[in-house]
């Protein structure tokens, strides 16, 4: 990292600097989310009010990570802090039984989903993928998934282990090493519209749509992981690609900023969960609908309508090019992938990714801009015009960093 940009940081944020020595001696790397680390240390936050963020020092950012593409609407979004004080004023937040405000949330997203007939509610999407694959493995009676490498389906087992022996990664987009990997012994194939976690890596819907007649072929169950992609398309991506999944693994907004998972599909595979199934799976969860979650989704989803997705979009597009024409005009090559209203600006070859990005990440912070240490961003419907350009200002101050030190 270029030595004057971490001397400001430092400089600038020594509240964070003790409070990250606490974490340390209680937490291992003072962490407990490894996606949240940086160097030299990370700033810590105290709170947020709708698209910003401000931490222990008192300094404020424009969130553009909202908490890894969770917070669509920001932080302090009205129906959403309705919905959940009015949750908490009637009294309980958790019983061990099915509940109206469950059953509100898993009628707005079977609505909304045409691929959905039943649901079944998680902790976390990372939660929801584990189960997708327990479903899977117990509908067809076989032992292999299959999946992309660098693909990311939660830190849970089966995905979570590179040398997990029932699991076969292959290139993400290759229709040829995909169907070598499929055979009657594979239970699912698991892909995502594009990869997060990988730096938005779009997939080509005719891949996707190989992958499904490929499960269908083979008589495995197509799993699509719409995590992260749910919020760039009222009914899903699958809609705009032409799929209709077997199974699909939802979380991040569905639960309004609060923790929540869930698994929806067709009903002849989700029914292999139900009390009413001979040999059914078991599958149980001491928070698995909770209802602040529930509220807070529903309130979400209810205030995020096809034109608020098409404008967010629309937004992420005009964004995306006003960071590429600042990075030309300081003669430093970019790519900028993007999906939707979620994007990640990497380097060309030529530069080093670790000089790159670690600059570029503690550069923005300093603009007053909170990006992921990875180069992601994502927009939240609250953000205004002031706010999108205050971002493409940070960007161009942030090149104007690299190109000094270059």
């Amino acid at each position: 990292m270029h030595a004057g940009t971490v001397e400001e940081f430092r400089a600038t944020r020594p509240k964070s600097a003790m409070y990250f020595e606490r974490a340390r001696r209680v937490m291992p790397g003072g962490q407990t989310r490894s996606v949240t680390h940086y160097d030299p240390f990370p700033v810590i936050l105290t709170h947020g009010t709708d698209g910003l963020v401000f931490d222990v020092d008192g300094h404020e950012y424009i969130d553009v990570v909202n908490n890894y593409t969770s917070l669509i609407h920001g932080h302090t979004f009205a129906p959403v802090v309705s919905a959940v004080n009015s949750r908490l004023k009637r009294g309980g937040v958790a019983f061990p039984a099915v509940h109206p405000e469950q059953l509100r949330l898993a009628e707005l997203l079977v609505d909304r989903i045409s691929s959905a007939e039943l649901l079944r509610f998680t902790n976390s999407g990372s939660e929801a993928s584990s189960l997708a694959a327990r479903i899977a493995r117990h509908a067809t009676g076989r032992p292999l998934i299959v999946m992309a490498d660098e693909g990311y389906h939660g830190a849970v087992p089966p995905f979570s282990e590179i040398s997990e022996p029932n699991v076969i990664r292959v290139p993400f987009g290759d229709t040829e090493a995909l169907s070598d990997a499929v055979s009657e012994r594979t239970a699912a194939i698991v892909l995502e519209p594009f990869q997060g976690a990988a730096g938005i890596i779009p997939a080509h819907p005719s891949y996707l749509q190989h992958a499904q007649q490929l499960a269908e072929q083979f008589g495995a169950l197509f799993i699509l992981d719409e995590v992260q992609s749910f919020r760039n398309s009222y009914h899903g991506v699958q809609d705009d690609f032409g799929l209709t999944p077997d199974l699909t693994i939802l979380g991040k907004i569905i639960g309004g900023g609060y923790p929540i998972g869930a698994v929806v599909g067709k009903a002849e595979h989700l029914s292999q969960t139900s009390p009413y199934t001979a040999g059914h799976l078991a599958h149980s969860g001491t928070f698995n609908g909770h209802l602040i979650s529930c509220v807070a989704g529903a309130a979400t989803l209810e205030h995020l309508g096809r034109q608020t997705i098409e404008h967010l979009n629309e937004q992420s597009q005009a964004l995306r090019s006003r960071i590429v024409r600042a990075a030309s005009e300081h003669g430093i090559d970019i790519r900028v992938h993007i999906a939707g209203s979620i994007m990640n600006v990497h380097p060309a070859n030529e530069i080093s990714q670790e000089y790159f990005y670690s600059n570029m990440h503690l550069s923005l912070i300093l603009e007053g801009i909170y990006t992921a240490p990875r180069g992601m961003l994502n927009l939240s419907t609250v953000l205004n015009q002031d706010h999108l350009d205050h971002i493409a200002n940070g960007y161009q101050r942030a090149f104007d960093r690299m190109a000094v030190d270059n």
